[in-house]
């Protein structure tokens, strides 16, 4: 073969690989896209037929809609008659029932119990939680867990809480003692990539003033009981975000609240109570609904978690706790055999008193969100299910509803700034959805008749759901041993450390 024979075969070869190659990179990329693709060949597609859309903003229900979800977003909402099918896509009757946003309980403590919680939240509708102390470890046991595969509910969390006094064996909080203690405490929950940033009752308030100054350095909000040296008008001019159980609002509403700041021995839960309790005697409108006011102005959300009190001043376990391990309502049933009934009567007191501040809150138009205190740290608190209580108890308290619902829908998206993605049943929104059997508008009782939970664009089925669900037998407590008491005469106050 010649010379130039041998460089036009090598030329023509060498051609050819060079249009093998280009033509390689078109496929690969996409003609005119100019990158990479990482979209899946084949998108997941999910069809809801038929459905009723309950619109959480306004109340309306819209019948006959079919939502058309790709990938893990909603892509489109039309009447069905006139709503084309995708090819190869799930397709769900979803005929005569109601679909909302997938429910949040703004604040819950999993500790090590994740793996019974998870489950829970997404059998009762819950999408999201919002975290509200743990030990900095637990934040990376749920991280890892979610990562290898685990199916979870939408997680924020604050890390652990920042707290004064003396120290107790608490693995949730930060016993500080100066300022540098408090700024270094919002580092190190930063650092865990804390959404928020949860502060506890005794938290002095240099070391408050300490922790919403280091705190905004990282865009991060407080959040969480107000400190009892520390009054609500003073913290919500400060950028305070959150007010968890309403801690501080009777003293704040009250004629007497300067009085209660000079004398009142605040020193632990059982003289904080006794004082909110004494000060909703002397409600003062004027200055309650200037506070109100400003609560709408500064965005400051109330939780009421009415639940709390309710929950623990219960003689008996709920006979619901067949979703709680044995090992925990033994050590239930150990707390109310042990409570005296001087507290019980406390937190009765405190239960009469919670629905008229809800009902005022929610008369000024302050909107609120709904948690719970769930944890199995505290007796009768259920993952998931408290959640249902809390909003029959807000209705109870005046809310309609519509507007119990959006304390765990709406409410949740706008508190976390993210309601261009979640909150509402729209095109464009994130895939988070409860499908229910029942109109929740007429009863929110029937946001407990749940069908199926749309997460993250995935359909999970009822009996899906509540297979992922443990069960036990539920213990009562006469059942158990009688404790052997001291002899100590003194009464020994068990209230929430959460």
């Amino acid at each position: 073969m010649s010379l130039t024979r041998k460089r036009n075969v090598l030329s023509f070869r060498k051609s050819l690989l060079v249009l093998g190659i280009f033509a390689l990179l078109i496929a690969l990329t996409g003609a005119g896209t100019g990158y990479a693709s990482i979209e899946p060949v084949t998108r997941q597609t999910l069809v809801l037929q038929h459905a009723t859309i309950v619109d959480v903003r306004s109340g309306k229900l819209t019948n006959d809609q079919t939502i058309i979800i790709t990938d893990n977003k909603i892509s489109h909402i039309g009447n069905s008659a006139q709503t084309a099918i995708p090819i190869y896509a799930q397709v769900r009757d979803a005929t005569g029932q109601y679909v909302i946003p997938g429910l949040w309980d703004m604040h819950v403590h999993l500790e090590d119990n994740y793996k019974d919680a998870f489950p829970l939240f997404l059998a009762n509708g819950v999408t999201g939680v919002r975290e509200m102390g743990a030990a900095l470890k637990n934040v990376d046991i749920w991280k890892n867990s979610i990562r290898a595969g685990m199916t979870a509910p939408r997680l924020v969390y604050a890390g652990s809480t920042l707290n004064g006094g003396p120290a107790d064996d608490a693995p949730h909080m930060f016993y500080l003692e100066t300022e540098e203690q408090a700024r270094k405490a919002v580092r190190l929950n930063a650092v865990k990539g804390a959404d928020h940033i949860k502060v506890y009752s005794w938290l002095p308030r240099p070391l408050f003033l300490a922790v919403m100054d280091e705190a905004r350095k990282y865009g991060l909000p407080v959040v969480g009981h107000l400190p009892v040296e520390v009054r609500a008008s003073e913290a919500v001019q400060l950028g305070f975000k959150s007010i968890e159980h309403l801690h501080g609002l009777f003293i704040a509403t009250s004629s007497i609240e300067d009085d209660i700041f000079k004398h009142a021995d605040m020193s632990d839960l059982l003289g904080y109570s006794l004082a909110e309790i004494e000060a909703s005697q002397a409600y003062d409108s004027v200055k309650a609904n200037k506070l109100f006011n400003t609560f709408k102005e500064k965005e400051v959300w109330p939780v009421p978690t009415m639940v709390t009190y309710l929950n623990m001043a219960k003689t008996e376990i709920d006979p619901r706790s067949t979703y709680v391990p044995t090992a925990v309502q033994e050590q239930w049933a150990e707390v109310i055999r042990s409570t005296p009934p001087e507290q019980t009567e406390l937190m009765t007191a405190i239960n009469s008193t919670t629905p008229d501040m809800v009902k005022k809150l929610n008369d000024a138009g302050v909107p609120m969100l709904a948690g719970t205190d769930s944890s199995f740290e505290m007796t009768n608190f259920i993952y998931g299910v408290s959640l249902h209580d809390e909003l029959e108890l807000l209705v109870k308290s005046g809310l309609s509803p519509l507007q119990a619902l959006q304390t765990a829908t709406l409410n949740p998206a706008r508190y976390l700034e993210r309601e261009q993605e979640l909150g509402t049943v729209e095109k464009g929104k994130l895939a988070d959805l409860v499908l229910l059997e029942k109109n929740p508008l007429e009863d929110i009782r029937n946001t407990t008749s749940i069908s199926a939970v749309v997460l993250d664009g995935k359909l999970i089925e009822k009996k899906t759901l509540d297979q992922a669900v443990k069960t036990y037998p539920v213990m009562k407590v006469a059942d158990m041993k009688e404790p052997e008491r001291s002899d100590s005469s003194d009464t020994k106050y068990i209230l929430h450390n959460h």
